[in-house]
């Protein structure tokens, strides 16, 4: 019986023993973590004997040790996952004293990440008839995908938390054409995205016409139109590569369609041209017109286009109707008398040939020309009509940029760049400006030879007639008027010196005078 109430009265002392407290850290204050994922430790100083359990009332944190008791001193080890969201988050670990039920709470709070995203792999290509497809998505953060593209999906649900994948599907491409589109990917917030970028391949498969082409179309011409076929959401263009091919209405469009086309009558040989309508070519051969009757209409100076007389060695351009081949030919290497079956007779004296086509073909007049002349073309063998032109000593035509006769002439600065607006010339330097209808020179040109270098001290063959050039209304100091080497003879080169007083600008009018003569007045040097 006395042993009973010994055990007993040690039991009530037991019973009255009051548990107490210390923890590291105190919890005075939230405990502040990083974003990130971490591993930390609270540890409970306490009398022995006094027992004690731990909580959490949040998922991301976790409490990984086998037992959630302990008595006396101790240390248990919590884990804090990262945190993936936009917002800062706070969660609870709750110590209570298991016997008399009393509990210390640490607060913990942890901050938003910064939020960072990469994709793997960062672009992908997909075939004309449509592919599913995936791509990896490493982040730290909440993320959400979406298309910038009808033809590009992506399966649902397209969101995550950290790392995750993108899975996606693409439409087949019913266009001819390769087409792009992305994907983006937004981690956190919209600030932070990568994008996905997908190519996919066209076909010409996804194009038809119909008619596919006309192999027979009559000489007097015809009119019709093609059906497009392709899908809806394709664009197409269409172009004429020929003159005698013009596109009636619209020659673009979007999706099925049709386009409209005008062949004019041909005067001449039979002829293949195309209408080009996306890839495709839509193929036109022309019947030849009948026996065609060779016609010049003009005969102008080769490089101002103006009409007149005509000079010994002047290159002109003779204009007219059937009056050579379809298309035109060039002299290549040496300046013949025949080219393209074509001659240009001077008194029925034939004229070198620089080029030949239906309807214009450009000669040198030969050097022996005077008084007046009679000029006419011959194309295989039958003769045109006769033109009948003055001769003078000179008829200065400025060669022009663009070859129109009007603008920035065809001159080079004196480091043998051309002269352009982008590129004037200062002041007080040489230009070398080039011409036709110079005249005879000294000693005297061969028709339709090639000018040779000449060997120091010698020059090439000289204009006879005086030269003077004005530049901005100003007077300039000739360098030299004679023949270019390497060129045939006929063109022209004249140095000159830019005034000091001329003004600068882009466009300072240029005009050169050869004897009694002046060239055309709407030719302009850029000036520095």
């Amino acid at each position: 019986m006395m042993r009973l109430l010994l055990l007993l009265a040690a039991a009530a002392r037991l019973f009255a023993q009051t548990c107490s407290y210390s923890y590291a850290p105190v919890p005075v204050q939230p405990i502040s973590i990083t974003a990130n994922a971490s591993t930390n430790s609270i540890t409970i100083t306490a009398p022995a004997g006094c027992a004690w359990s731990y909580a959490t009332d949040v998922t991301w944190i976790t409490l990984p040790a086998a037992s959630t008791q302990g008595t006396g001193n101790g240390t248990f080890t919590w884990l804090a996952a990262a945190n993936p969201y936009v917002s800062t988050r706070t969660g609870h670990i709750v110590v209570s004293d298991i016997v008399f039920g009393t509990t210390t709470v640490f607060t913990v709070v942890q901050s938003v990440p910064t939020c960072a995203v990469t994709l793997a792999p960062a672009s992908g290509t997909a075939a004309v008839a449509g592919v599913t497809g995936t791509f990896q998505v490493q982040t730290n953060c909440v993320w959400a995908a979406g298309s910038n593209t009808s033809w590009i999906t992506v399966t649902p649900p397209g969101t995550g938390t950290l790392n995750g994948a993108v899975n996606y599907t693409v439409a087949a491409n019913t266009c001819v054409d390769q087409r792009s589109g992305s994907m983006i990917v937004y981690a956190g917030t919209t600030s932070t995205s990568q994008t996905f970028s997908l190519v996919q391949d066209g076909s010409l498969g996804n194009l038809a016409l119909a008619p596919s082409g006309l192999p027979a179309v009559p000489s007097t011409g015809a009119d019709g139109h093609i059906t497009l076929t392709t899908g809806v959401p394709c664009s197409w263009l269409a172009y004429s590569d020929v003159s005698w091919i013009s596109i009636t209405g619209a020659s673009s469009g979007t999706g099925p369609g049709s386009l409209g086309y005008h062949i004019i009558a041909n005067t001449s040989v039979a002829r293949t041209g195309n209408l080009h309508v996306g890839p495709l070519l839509f193929t036109v051969t022309q019947q030849p017109a009948p026996a065609p009757t060779v016609q010049v209409n003009a005969i102008l100076n080769g490089g101002s286009y103006a009409q007149g007389a005509v000079s010994p060695g002047e290159a002109v351009a003779v204009f007219g109707v059937n009056i050579g081949p379809l298309p035109g030919v060039k002299a290549q290497g040496s300046f013949p008398k025949t080219l393209g079956n074509v001659q240009v007779l001077f008194d029925g004296v034939p004229a070198p040939l620089i080029y030949a086509s239906a309807t214009q073909v450009n000669a040198v007049a030969p050097y022996a020309v005077t008084g007046s002349t009679q000029v006419q073309v011959q194309y295989q063998g039958t003769p045109s009509n006769t033109i009948t032109l003055a001769v003078q000593a000179a008829t200065p035509g400025l060669l022009t940029l663009d070859s129109s006769g009007l603008g920035p002439g065809a001159i080079l600065n004196q480091d043998y760049s051309t002269n352009t607006a982008a590129n004037p010339s200062p002041r007080g330097q040489a230009i070398m400006i080039y011409c036709v209808g110079g005249g005879v020179t000294n000693p005297p040109s061969v028709d339709g030879a090639i000018i040779a270098a000449p060997v120091p001290p010698a020059l090439p063959p000289v204009l006879t007639q005086p030269v003077s050039v004005t530049i901005g209304n100003i007077n300039a100091t000739v360098l030299y008027s004679g023949a270019v080497p390497g060129s045939i003879a006929g063109l022209t080169q004249i140095n000159a010196v830019i005034p000091a007083a001329v003004t600068p600008g882009a466009n300072v009018p240029l005009v050169i005078r050869i004897g009694n003569w002046q060239s055309q007045t709407s030719v302009t040097v850029a000036v520095q």
